[in-house]
């Protein structure tokens, strides 16, 4: 998972009302939720906003795009929130914010399989439970930083990604405008223990 900076909102009141807004019950409960919220290098006007609910067994959290003019859109384990409002979110790509923004994107689909989650480092997360030491060996060797080649219409990537119990190199095109599409993976290991944790 991407590395943010978080930073807890003082004033929660009015931004659980709007958060349960979203929601078909509300489950945030002021006194029992904790909001947090972090600066993303490729948008001027948005920020992400984390929700978690200790008023349920075990805690839940949700993601969510805080605006600067206070709208909230919840993420709902698609791409789509984050294309739809890229327009409006001041989306800025450039050789330093692509690879954050593709990381944060792809990070944002759930699937049965988890996220699939782009990474250019081995830590603490990568794995999801104890690796042998060849294991551990082979998943370090495999993942590099991601390589970013300007293009007419936005930027190419070839980049690692870790999936279920899989470790891929990918293409990845990201358009100007936030449009993420994979052109073409190839496996490197399989049958690793990297399968992402479910929070919500």
């Amino acid at each position: 998972m991407p590395t943010y900076n978080w930073v807890d909102v003082e004033k929660e009141d009015a931004l659980i009302e709007k958060i349960n807004a979203l929601s078909t019950f509300a489950i945030f409960k002021a006194g029992k939720t904790h909001l947090q919220t972090a600066e993303l290098p490729f948008y001027k006007n948005f920020k992400f906003l984390k929700a978690t609910t200790f008023s349920t067994i075990p805690p839940v959290t949700m993601t969510y795009l805080l605006a600067n003019n206070g709208d909230v859109i919840k993420m709902d384990g698609t791409r789509e929130p984050i294309f739809e409002n890229n327009p409006k979110a001041g989306l800025v790509l450039n050789e330093s914010t692509v690879v954050a923004y593709a990381t944060f994107v792809l990070d944002a689909v759930q699937t049965d399989q988890g996220s699939l989650r782009l990474v250019e480092h081995v830590d603490e997360e990568t794995f999801t439970d104890r690796p042998t030491p060849q294991q551990r060996k082979d998943v370090t060797h495999a993942i590099r930083p991601a390589k970013v080649e300007k293009t007419a219409d936005g930027f190419k990537l070839d980049a690692i990604m870790l999936y279920g119990d899989t470790v891929f190199r990918a293409d990845i095109v990201v358009r100007n405008d936030g449009f993420i599409e994979i052109l073409g993976e190839e496996k490197l290991l399989e049958g690793l223990p990297i399968r992402p944790i479910f929070l919500e």
